[in-house]
This record gives structure tokens, sequence and C-alpha cells, in this order.
């Protein structure tokens, strides 16, 4: 029932004047009911029944609704006034207060008029209201997946954006909702994780406080691979091998170790599930790498700290025919270049 608007004091009365006649002695002339909600002589009933005339309050109550030659203020309940959009508009049945929670404007559902008497709003017009989609409802991220426009049938939402049924394999589980359905939880409108996404960890890739309906896939907490992975990633031995901090080497590229998409939706990223793939050339075992000729016959393990150090990788000398037992540490530059750079690239720098 809506919840309008206007009379705001009971007038003890016994006797309810004629009421299509103006009203020149307010007192005594509203019936028991007039602020009961239950009641048919509801005051909100009253006025849609006199198809909202609110000049009929203006009468007695002024045309500000403040008071007149009753003396009685509209405006001690209604706070705006009764004409206002949130005097009526308090109603919270169904998924209206879902909705106002994740702020969702009512031009997204509703033809927002200019003014409470505009035409098509509820002069000359019975409820319930016309359900109209706004632009959100319509959003089509994949045009092949949308099945018809946006609409409202049988008390539930269809083909909408917002919920799921126009989405790319979402896979949710109440992407056409009803109006006194339970509000929507993670999992309503697109699956937990989506069909096309191997981990359920939402945050270690989508930004919390990024708008979640808003037409755009909110990916990372920065541009780039940096924004999911970490920049650089800090699990292991991620931030040696892509800063190098010890100079054997340029930082080395994470396509040295993984295969890098092209695009976040490429087969074996997200729908690939952890742990991540090692290129298979390196001999991954799942703590080190056993076949990697950037460590040489060293096999340290992901999880060591430390870094590497001279003698980590190759012997001093290393154990081939060209070292003559005596060289030493200091002597290396002898033959090698003095900077490290570039120093497991796999080509020998010899002077």
């Amino acid at each position: 029932m809506i919840r309008a608007l206007v009379l705001v004091a009971v007038m003890s009365c016994s006797a309810e004047r004629d009421r299509d006649a103006a009203c020149a002695d307010c007192s005594g002339v509203h019936p028991e009911g007039i602020l009961d909600e239950t009641s048919p002589d509801f005051h909100g009933v009253e006025l849609a029944r006199r198809n909202w005339d609110f000049a009929t309050c203006a009468t007695c109550h002024g045309a500000d609704f403040r008071g007149g030659s009753s003396g009685v203020s509209c405006t001690n309940c209604h706070t705006d006034g009764p004409t206002a959009c949130v005097t009526c508009h308090e109603d919270q049945s169904g998924a209206h207060a879902a909705h106002r929670v994740a702020e969702v404007a009512c031009a997204e559902c509703h033809v927002t008029p200019d003014r409470w008497d505009a035409p098509g709003h509820i002069v000359d017009d019975v409820p319930p209201a016309e359900v109209v989609f706004g632009a959100r409802a319509a959003l089509t991220p994949v045009a092949a997946d949308r099945e018809g426009p946006p609409r409202f049938a049988d008390g539930t939402c269809q083909n909408v954006y917002c919920h799921g049924d126009a989405l790319h394999a979402p896979g949710g589980t109440a992407t056409e909702p009803g109006w006194t359905d339970a509000p929507a939880t993670c999992g309503s409108c697109h699956g937990a994780p989506p069909p096309s996404h191997a981990q359920a960890a939402c945050a270690t890739c989508h930004p919390q406080a990024a708008p979640h309906i808003d037409g755009v896939t909110q990916i990372g907490s920065m541009p780039g691979c940096g924004g999911c992975h970490g920049d650089p990633p800090t699990s292991g031995a991620h931030r040696a091998h892509l800063e190098a901090p010890w100079g054997f080497s340029e930082p080395v590229p994470c396509a040295t170790c993984h295969r890098v998409p092209s695009a976040i939706a490429d087969a074996g990223h997200i729908d690939s599930p952890l742990p991540v793939e090692v290129t298979p050339a390196l001999g991954w075992d799942g703590g080190t790498c056993t076949n990697a000729w950037c460590h040489g016959d060293a096999r340290p393990r992901w999880t060591e700290s430390g870094g590497a150090v001279c003698g980590t990788c190759h012997a001093i000398p290393p154990a081939t025919t060209v070292h003559a037992t005596a060289t030493t540490l200091a002597s290396c530059a002898t033959c090698h270049p003095a900077d490290f750079v570039d120093h497991v690239n796999g080509v020998v720098d010899v002077r």
C-alpha cells in the first residue's frame, strides 16, 4: 500500500463531511481511520480514490501543506512534504531494499518523472508501477549471449545483465530472480567461480571496491599482469628472478618459465587450476628445476632464500677441461668480463 502523504493529526470526530465537498470547517470532518494504514479510510487510500487530488488537502492545510486554516502541518509526519518522492517511495516491499543497498538508481527499473503529477506517474494511472528497464539491464558484453530485450514478466527479471541472464557462460543459480526471492549472493548471477574460471579466489584478481555490475569487468589492482600476479609476485623465488638483485643476470622474463597468454581468457590461463604450469624443458618437480641450465648442476629449492653466489651454480673453478686447477675466483676476470650482467643467458662470455 502506498504510504502517502498528507493529513497528520486525527481530529476526534463522529461524522464525516461529504467527501466531494470543500472543507470550510475542519473540526470533526475526518473519520477515525484517517491515520490507520489498515483502514479503508486511511488518507492514502482516500487520496488514491480522489486520483491524487492534493488540492482538496491544500484547502485546509495550505498550499504548502504546512498548516493553512487547519493549523495542522502535513510536514509533522511527511518531513519533505506530501508530494515529495520519499513520502510515497518508502516502500521496502520485494527486492526494493536490496536494490537500494546496492545503490541501483530508480531509473534503472522505472521511468523517473520530473514531478509527482507528471503524465504516466500516479495521476490517472493504476498500480502496480510499470517496470521500464534502463541502460544497465540492457548491457551486453557479448552480443550473442543476449536472447532478447530485458523484460519484467510473471514477477521475474528476464534477459537482464544485472542478474547474469545476459552473461557469457555465467553458471549462476538465479539468473531470472523473482521479485520476492531472497537477495542475490555470490553464485546467484554467475558461478562461484564462473565456468571459465578454475579458481574461486575472487579478490586475487578483482578489486573488492570496484563497481560490480556496471558492465565493465574490473581486473587487477593495476594494469598488466602485475594486477593479479603482483609486481613482482612475492611467492618463492619470483622476486629473485624478476628483479635479479644479485646482478648475475638481467631480470628473467616470465615467459622463460611460464607460457604467457596474450589475453586473459586464453586457454590454459584462468581456466587452469593451480599450481601454475612450468615450461616442461626446465624439469620442474614441484620444488626445483631439475634440468635448468641457469643453475648448472645446483638444484636450489624454490622456497630457499639467500640468493645465488659464485660457486652456487658451478664449481670454482668449473669442472671443465678448459679451466686449470689453479684457477681461483680472483682470476675469473682474466678471461671473463667483470660485468656479470647476462651471466646466465646461455652464452659463455670470453674476452
